[in-house]
């Protein structure tokens, strides 16, 4: 298949039955490709812009350099229903952009900023005069009736009038071309991010054609979007702006991390915030800082425990009585689900002429709301041609998935008949559109027409006024007869609306930056952030010391037949301890063959339902691929996905049953990973207050094992021989070190000096000691009891006296042994106290007047 640049029909290829279809024009749909035979104008000039060639080929070339970027990028989305790969699946792009030509685009942004407008002046009557519901322009059951309307917020005065910041709605075109309103997406629209993203890749896809066809860029949007926020904020340009997340379980967590990194804002969750005197504050490692403005991605029920939802763990107690004092600016303002309901859309033509005395540009696609008989009455007698809707969610927030009326028996139709005819308010009946078709490039190499709706945005410049998205979100359906939805198996395009004259380059950054700027432009470090940053550092020593551990056992065991009981014994402890194995019991020791069995037994994890969790390694490395999740805003790609792929090394795999050793390919591929995370957390994150507690947490897990490893090798006579020495030196990451230093076989007092008193040596104690106090001295606010902890066991860098390599010369008084272990002891207790001083005054965070930051 060739690229003709004079063809204005569509490329051949035989015998393919989607074609005949789409030049015939036989499809009952409208095609946004073909036109009577030809391609449509914008069509026939893409295809003009591909280099000569195999068609076929170019576009399974780039197809594939997709979902590598896709995949690297680390780009998801969460189906909750998806058990085959998690919730979690990477985001489905398609590789060819939906095109919007200029005549239908001054009718789409014309339309869709009117609606905005009209949704505005609705909020602000429902929540003011409510003169809608006096002149009958709407139904009061539909206002006072729905779960989401809030009496809370009535008598608000939102900043400048502006209720809804960011609306989103979704349009499809009828087999007439004609363009419908069908969904409104008001409490918190999804798919800014996801389209930004979207025209990055595909744009890098297609340069030649994106440049040459004067596509409009979407930067200048984004930059409208956060300028329209600061407006109606009372600090103006130098408003700290939030975005308010419902955390990483929710399907679009990805879009959430991505936007605020764009946008140049902090990412939230509930538990990051705190109401103190009608204000919102951020609790930080520095304290509480002021927030004047959040964009939320949490539905109203949520926001809000004192008020809404008292189960509610993802909102901020006291929250809606910040935003109607006016402490903070919301985008959106609670309360407007109501607006999200279907049946609104058949009173819209009344509300359009009452407001703005204008005919609708974009109409509503024709809905009766079963509450009204006529309208019943009316629709019920032609079901087979409508959807069935539910009016609004129930009292758990949960709306019932659309039921087409085409798709019933008779038996079903007389059952919802009936149910409908019971409740009718709860009901809504839609016309059914026949949705346009667009073109997608398969798998399989070859167009498929798949039906398609067009998301888009709107957004408020502040002071009323709404400005639309060139471009937006469009979803297509997962097959050629399925319903468009990204959690049933649909896929994404890139949206590409065409100007009449070349389009200049816009970006989202500030012209110029002022001195003053730089210090606001510091993205502070929330407590929950840095608690997780605290145990990403953890996790890591403690996955790279369980897997130097497992590493030595498989050595062990495949060196040597027969282990003696007491290095048996030692490796049966430390093992214990890490959770690769059962804990030693020095009374009921198990043999060789039993403690292999169940470190192997730990060693895998398996997704499959009902499976055991993980434990041991696989379980420290779904840890740190957790605490990832929560981090992808601070994270680089490289970073994030060396963290969440760690993990699937030891899935279960299917051959397990024919292999009974320990994996040494497994192993060696975890321990490429975990270098890897060691050096992009040493050499490739910015030293702020994040990174020092990152290494707070590893210095304090480095000291942990190091201690636990010298108090079992010492625990017991006998322990300190040749295997045992061998063995704690392996755990240190020391064998060459010791045998290029010492020249000698592993003995009591080198192996002392190289784990204990080495200023060099990175496992040793005293370096770890050293890099603590180094750490500490440089957290932030008062240092004081961590400082105090810390001390009491390392003043000044000096070891205990009776503690020194001559004194530990063998033979060495019994006494002097037990002052080792105990100060180990102590050393280890020390960690574990600054470990929970860290928490309580960092990461919990105890919301004192006097921690507010002022000056902010």
């Amino acid at each position: 298949m060739s690229a003709n640049p004079a063809s204005t029909s569509l490329p051949e290829i035989k015998e393919e039955p989607w074609q005949q279809a789409i030049l015939k024009g036989t499809s009952a749909y409208f095609s946004e490709m073909a036109s009577n035979g030809l391609l449509r104008p914008a069509w026939a000039e893409f295809i003009s812009k591909l280099p000569a060639g195999d068609l076929a080929d170019q576009l399974d070339s780039k197809r594939q350099a997709l979902d590598k970027q896709i995949r690297d990028n680390g780009i998801t989305y969460n189906v909750y229903a998806d058990q085959q790969q998690g919730a979690a699946r990477p985001w489905s792009l398609d590789l060819l952009p939906f095109m919007i030509e200029p005549a239908d685009w001054a009718v789409l942004q014309a339309g869709v900023a009117q609606r905005a407008k009209l949704l505005n002046l609705m909020m602000a009557d429902a929540y003011g005069e409510q003169r809608l519901l006096q002149h009958g322009l709407l139904p009061a059951d539909l206002l006072f009736g729905h779960a989401g309307y809030l009496p809370h917020m009535h008598g608000v005065q939102p900043p400048n009038g502006v209720w809804l910041h960011m609306m989103a709605f979704d349009i499809g075109r009828g087999p007439d071309g004609r363009w419908w309103a069908i969904t409104h997406r008001i409490q918190a629209p999804s798919g800014l991010g996801y389209a930004l993203e979207n025209r990055l890749s595909i744009s890098r896809s297609f340069n030649r054609a994106f440049r040459e066809m004067h596509i409009q860029h979407l930067a200048g949007f984004y930059r409208e979007y956060m300028d329209g926020i600061r407006r109606m904020c009372p600090k103006g340009e130098n408003a700290r702006i939030a975005l308010l997340t419902p955390g990483p379980y929710n399907e679009t967590y990805f879009e959430h991390t991505y936007l605020a990194r764009y946008l140049g804002i902090t990412l939230v969750e509930g538990s990051d915030l705190v109401v103190r005197q009608n204000r919102v504050f951020l609790k930080t490692v520095n304290g509480l800082e002021p927030i004047d403005g959040l964009i939320r991605r949490t539905d109203d029920q949520w926001l809000d425990p004192l008020e809404l939802r008292e189960d509610s763990q993802l909102g901020v107690p006291g929250l809606l009585q910040a935003v109607r004092s006016g402490g903070v600016v919301i985008a959106n303002m609670p309360g407007a689900g109501w607006l999200e309901s279907p049946a609104i859309h058949g009173f819209m033509p009344g509300l359009g002429q009452h407001y703005l005395e204008q005919e609708l540009i974009l109409p509503s696609v024709p809905s009766w709301w079963c509450g009204e008989s006529p309208a019943w009455a009316q629709a019920s007698e032609r079901l087979n041609n409508l959807v069935i809707k539910s009016t609004g969610p129930n009292r758990q927030g949960r709306t019932m998935d659309s039921v087409m009326g085409s798709e019933l028996d008779d038996i079903e139709k007389r059952q919802w008949l009936s149910r409908i005819s019971q409740t009718p308010t709860q009901f809504t009946l839609q016309e059914l559109i026949p949705l346009s078709r667009v073109p997608i490039w398969t798998r399989e190499g070859k167009i498929e027409e798949r039906a398609m709706m067009l998301r888009l945005f709107a957004v408020s410049d502040g002071q009323g006024n709404y400005s639309v998205m060139p471009g937006g979100l469009t979803r297509v359906a997962g097959d050629q007869h399925g319903i468009v939805s990204m959690q049933k198996g649909g896929t994404s395009l890139d949206t590409w609306v065409r100007s009449g004259e070349p389009v200049e380059r816009s970006s989202n950054l500030k012209e110029k930056l002022q001195a003053k700027d730089l210090q606001a432009l510091r993205r502070p470090v929330s407590s929950r952030a840095a608690e997780h940053l605290f145990w990403l550092g953890r996790y890591t020593e403690r996955a790279s010391f369980s897997l130097r551990l497992l590493k030595h056992a498989q050595g062990l065991f495949n060196d040597e037949e027969y282990l003696d009981p007491t290095t048996l014994g030692l490796l049966h402890e430390l093992c214990g301890k890490q959770g690769l194995s059962s804990e030693f019991d020095p009374a009921d020791p198990i043999g060789q063959d039993a403690l292999e069995q169940e470190i192997l037994d730990r060693m895998w994890y398996s997704k499959k339902p009902n499976a055991p969790a993980a434990q041991g390694l696989a379980e420290q490395l779904n840890a740190l691929a957790r605490v990832a999740s929560q981090l992808r805003d601070r994270l680089s790609s490289d970073h994030w996905r060396l963290l969440s792929d760690c993990a699937k090394v030891l899935e279960e795999p299917d051959w397990l049953r024919f292999h009974r050793s320990i994996p040494g390919n497994s192993l060696a591929k975890v321990q490429l990973y975990l270098l890897a995370m060691h050096g992009e957390q040493s050499d490739h994150m910015t030293r702020d207050n994040g990174w020092r507690f990152l290494q707070l947490g590893r210095q304090l897990e480095r000291l942990c094992c190091a201690c636990e490893c010298l108090l079992s090798l010492t625990s017991t006579p006998g322990r300190a021989g040749e295997y045992g020495l061998a063995m704690a030196i392996a755990l240190a990451d020391s064998t060459i070190t010791y045998r290029s230093r010492y020249q000698h076989r592993f003995e009591w007092l080198p192996t002392l000096d190289l784990l204990i008193f080495d200023d060099d040596a990175p496992y040793a104690v005293r370096r770890i000691l050293y890099k603590l106090d180094i750490v500490i001295d440089r957290l932030p606010g008062d240092t004081g009891p961590v400082r105090q902890l810390f001390d009491a066991v390392f003043n000044g860098g000096e070891m205990p006296k009776a503690l020194s390599l001559e004194g530990l010369q063998p033979p060495f008084p019994a006494e002097t042994g037990k002052q080792l272990r105990a100060w180990l002891q102590d050393l280890l207790d020390m960690a574990y106290n600054v470990s929970d001083v860290v928490g309580a005054q960092y990461f919990r965070l105890a919301e004192l007047p006097d921690q507010v930051i002022q000056g902010r």
